[in-house]
């Protein structure tokens, strides 16, 4: 674990004060892993949780990724957000994978969850919620405005990730930043990333390249989403 949150020690430093948020993948310390015993030790969960403070401190912006975290004898697959006064807080991810066992080892999420950054309203998500559509679905009386998925999504989805990140854009006219990992996995699983970023339309606000561990950043706009919203409400015909 501490290999990890040294790389990107080194990834992030040079976005110091250049950025409002900074979002990583699925079990970013540790990789996506049933290894409770090891991975949810309360020595990688401390080491885990400082350095998120410590570089939220440091960059000036809220970090958010997933961390496998023990609680009363339970164990989550936890999404946490953090700001740079070290305020911090969590969602538990809700549909846990069954094909990798997840089910067997962590402990399902039982609420949905938003927090609010610098005038946004956002709501979390991690991996495999991305396929349940009235998991994720906007409200007509009081909207989100982004939704984050970090995910270990495999390479041989990688085709049905792209999409369901397009489609609940589409469908809740908001933004949409699915974070995904990259590399081979302890249980040979490719992954190729295809992290990227979604407008309220479906249109690409951005993507990274496919197999490369790099960082991008991408500009959002409050105002041109509002501003869709009002020439085309959709969202008053949701069904509640």
């Amino acid at each position: 674990m501490q290999l990890n949150l040294s790389r990107l020690d080194g990834m992030i430093q040079p976005l110091a004060g250049n950025t409002d948020m900074i979002v990583l993948c699925e079990m970013f310390p540790t990789g996506f892993s049933m290894n409770t015993g090891k991975i949810c030790s309360a020595e990688n969960f401390t080491a885990a949780l400082n350095w998120m403070q410590q570089q939220a401190r440091l960059t000036g912006a809220m970090i958010a990724g997933s961390i496998a975290t023990k609680e009363n004898d339970h164990f989550y697959n936890r999404f946490y957000w953090v700001n740079p006064d070290g305020d911090t807080g969590h969602y538990d991810k809700r549909h846990l994978f069954p094909l990798s066992g997840e089910p067997e080892h962590f402990t399902e999420g039982a609420e949905q969850k938003r927090f609010e950054w610098r005038g946004w309203k956002i709501k979390p998500i991690v991996c495999y919620d991305l396929r349940f559509p009235e998991w994720c679905r906007n409200c007509r009386t009081n909207p989100y405005d982004l939704l984050i998925c970090a995910a270990s999504w495999p390479t041989v989805r990688s085709d049905v990730w792209v999409t369901l990140l397009k489609a609940r854009a589409i469908e809740n006219q908001c933004y949409v930043v699915g974070v995904n990992r990259v590399g081979t996995d302890g249980d040979g699983l490719q992954h190729k990333g295809d992290s990227i970023v979604y407008g309220p339309k479906g249109e690409t606000i951005g993507r990274l390249p496919e197999n490369e561990e790099t960082v991008a950043t991408f500009d959002l706009s409050l105002a041109a989403m509002y501003d869709f919203r009002s020439k085309f409400p959709v969202l008053e015909d949701l069904d509640e």
